[in-house]
């Protein structure tokens, strides 16, 4: 089997051309014309999960994030690109694709934390909303800490939480978004100080639940979808651990 028809049914799933413009989904390194028989799924392009790739023979390694998001213009032998490179794994990245897709990142956060009912906004396929049994503020980060580890940092107003709205990764500056779209919170990995305080200008809740942790729940979606389609590869998740320690 080649990597190429991994590469298309990653196409198929999440196309590549919903992307952001910005953004670089797709071939990182490598060659869709070689053979695979092998795996590994992770969120992050790092030297472990390179050493990993190489370790246990995988010849494809499929990523959330890119391991080249701007243009290179010099690759240094101490680079992750080089270390990609030198390794003679291919590397594909489905991103904000992914991000949008259905079974994608968002709906396997929406999933992980019990929201239920979920929409795609129509002005940005990135945000979704959905419903969760009305509680407070305190009460759903509770729950989803519960849901994803990590650490939970939120707004709360006092006000019964019940339409979500929710973007995993970097997207607290949805924060205006979601009060248009009549959400009572935003949920998203990444806040910023002065996104808490028109979180509670608007009368909105806002949860940080981590980067990581909003978005690593897809790498079981990615293996579980390519395992039940390629009988002919091994799928694995790379045991990748969160960047952000806490005391």
């Amino acid at each position: 089997m080649k990597i190429k028809e991994v590469y298309d049914f990653l196409d198929f799933i999440a196309p590549f051309n919903t992307a952001a413009e910005w953004d670089n989904c797709g071939l990182s390194v490598g060659s869709l014309e070689n053979e695979v028989t092998k795996i590994l799924v992770a969120l992050d392009v790092t030297e472990g999960l390179i050493e990993e790739a190489v370790k246990t023979g995988a010849e494809l390694v499929v990523t959330h994030h890119p391991l080249i998001f701007t243009p290179v213009s010099q690759i240094e032998s101490e680079s992750l690109v080089y270390k990609a490179v030198k390794s003679g794994v291919t590397f594909i990245s489905s991103h904000t694709c992914l991000d949008k897709a259905i079974g994608g990142v968002n709906d396997c956060l929406a999933v992980k934390v019990g929201i239920k009912n979920v929409q795609t906004s129509e002005t940005d396929g990135c945000l979704k909303t959905g419903e969760i049994e009305p509680c407070s503020a305190s009460a759903f980060a509770k729950t989803i800490k519960n849901a994803l580890g990590g650490k939970v940092a939120f707004t709360d107003n006092g006000k019964e939480i019940k339409k979500v709205a929710f973007c995993s990764g970097a997207g607290g500056d949805f924060i205006n978004a979601a009060a248009e779209l009549g959400a009572d919170a935003l949920l998203t990995g990444e806040a910023k100080h002065h996104e808490y305080l028109e979180a509670n200008r608007l009368g909105i809740a806002l949860f940080d639940a981590g980067h990581y942790e909003t978005e690593v729940v897809v790498c079981e979606f990615l293996r579980k979808s390519l395992d039940l389609q390629f009988d002919g590869a091994e799928v694995l998740i790379y045991d990748e651990k969160p960047p952000v320690k806490y005391i």
